[in-house]
């Protein structure tokens, strides 16, 4: 009949090993300074007034290895994670609380655990997984509380189990026929209302067949799957046909009057001077009227062609913005593609334009067929020396030209006239293809004619634009000839 509060000098018995207060009338609430009783072995504080929660300072108590009952009292909140410190406890009692939350699996750490019970509380949820652990686990009561869930299958595969509570719960689903479930005597499964199955002495409903639900899940699965692969077919479908219009448009959308230097990433100066090894005379493959061509190498080992611009001839500007304009608004295979463009200064200050190109290994057709010059020619063993090509050959880079010429005049919008085919500015790519380069004459028209391409505006009436013998024959052109 002993009652008041324990007092929180009981923790200065640091020597305690068994304390027994059970059938009493303590109230308030367990002194946290219990937690100095290292050598507490036993701890029994049940059928009493106690309240509040558990102090985690108790549970950290890994030397109690027998009981640990704190049963029949007014305790309330969740049980602590510093339960998983009992590891070597046999016995846990906190039934007849009012105890809360999902049961902690840290409970799963006592592996010595052989008696759990934590029936008529308030704990929700399912019951841990991690109790699986707890193989030596022989009694279990969990019942009067709000758990809820399917039966969990590890209770089954307890083979030391020998007693179960899981009564006045809101379990669901099948009960097992397996392990402590096949003794009607040792488990109990009562007031619980959507449980089915088991074995005959429970009582309970047959479970429904799931077979009708199993069709309409396997028809919505199926359905789901199709529903999807069409999905993708008809995107992907879509894709293709964007694509396709894209590839067989030849139009440019893009207005021409766009600076050139907002469509591309400019290049410095000094990455040119680098990949051109100072604008060395060895890396040289070619002269124009308005620059000369060299042979650069990028970071990657990559290799592009880049035209310096001579600023000192008159036009070369305009001819450095004709050729941005041109190749910034046009996309063909038989064309050469200009890949960045330099507008910057030297290292002397002087003002300094360059185009990069793709690199074309096999030069001009103007060297291949005439000069049999063989040096960056590449894939000799497979095309033959220069000079020696055949008719298909020849006839396939004429066809390649053509093509270009035909997007240049009809397909491309505005459209262009080159004003300057040779074949020196016939380059070829891999596989011998033809493609059309050097644009600096090249005019931009709503109306391609020969005649927009005979002269420059601001230049001398008198003057050709043009190489002559290749020159487009306009009107002004024949005039000057005669």
């Amino acid at each position: 009949m002993l009652t008041g509060e324990i007092p929180s000098s009981i923790g200065n018995l640091t020597s305690l090993n068994c304390l027994n207060l059970s059938v009493n009338d303590f109230y308030g609430e367990i002194p946290h300074s219990l937690g100095n009783c290292r050598q507490l072995i036993q701890l029994e504080l049940s059928n009493n007034n106690l309240s509040g929660s558990i102090p985690g300072e108790v549970l950290s108590l890994s030397t109690i290895a027998i009981i640990f009952n704190l049963a029949h009292n007014q305790l309330s909140g969740s049980l602590p994670s510093q339960v998983g410190s009992l590891a070597n406890l046999v016995e846990l009692d906190l039934s007849y609380n009012k105890l809360t939350r999902p049961i902690s699996s840290y409970i799963s750490k006592c592996l010595q655990l052989e008696r759990l019970n934590l029936a008529i509380n308030s704990f929700h949820g399912e019951i841990p997984l991690a109790l699986g652990t707890l193989r030596g686990l022989q009694e279990l009561d969990v019942s009067h509380n709000d758990l809820f869930g399917k039966i969990s299958s590890f209770l089954a595969k307890l083979t030391d189990l020998n007693y179960l509570n899981l009564s006045l719960n809101k379990f669901e689903g099948e009960v097992p026929k397996q392990g402590v479930f096949l003794n009607a005597s040792a488990m109990f499964v009562f007031e619980n209302r959507n449980l089915c199955g088991g074995i005959a002495e429970l009582n309970l409903p047959s479970c429904k067949s799931n077979t009708s639900k199993s069709f309409w899940t396997k028809k919505v699965t199926v359905i789901t799957v199709v529903v999807a692969i069409l999905s993708g077919f008809i995107l992907w479908l879509c894709l293709f046909i964007i694509w396709y219009q894209r590839k067989k448009s030849k139009k440019i959308t893009s207005s021409t009057e766009l600076p050139f230097e907002h469509q591309l990433s400019r290049v410095s100066y000094g990455e040119l001077f680098r990949a051109t090894n100072g604008f060395s005379k060895n890396n040289v493959i070619g002269k124009g009227r308005y620059g000369t061509v060299y042979k650069g190498t990028t970071q990657g080992g990559g290799c592009v062609a880049v035209k310096v611009l001579n600023l000192d001839h008159r036009g070369a500007s305009k001819s450095f913005i004709s050729e941005c304009r041109t190749l910034g608004a046009i996309r063909h295979r038989n064309l050469v593609k200009i890949l960045n463009a330099c507008s910057s200064m030297d290292y002397h200050g002087n003002d300094f334009k360059a185009l990069l190109y793709e690199y074309m290994a096999n030069g001009s057709l103007e060297n291949w067929i005439h000069q049999g010059k063989e040096e960056d020619v590449e894939h000799e063993h497979k095309y033959g020396k220069p000079g020696h090509s055949g008719l298909m050959q020849r006839l396939d880079i004429a066809i390649d030209i053509a093509s270009a010429i035909e997007y240049l005049h009809k397909d491309c919008n505005p459209k262009i006239v080159h004003g300057d085919l040779k074949p020196s500015n016939i380059l070829l790519y891999n596989e011998m293809m033809g493609r059309v380069g050097d644009f600096g004459l090249a005019k931009i028209s709503s109306v391609a004619t020969a005649e927009a391409m005979d002269f420059d505006n601001h230049n001398n009436s008198m003057a050709v634009r043009g190489s002559v013998g290749y020159v487009p024959p306009g009107k002004k052109f024949f005039s000057l000839i005669v």
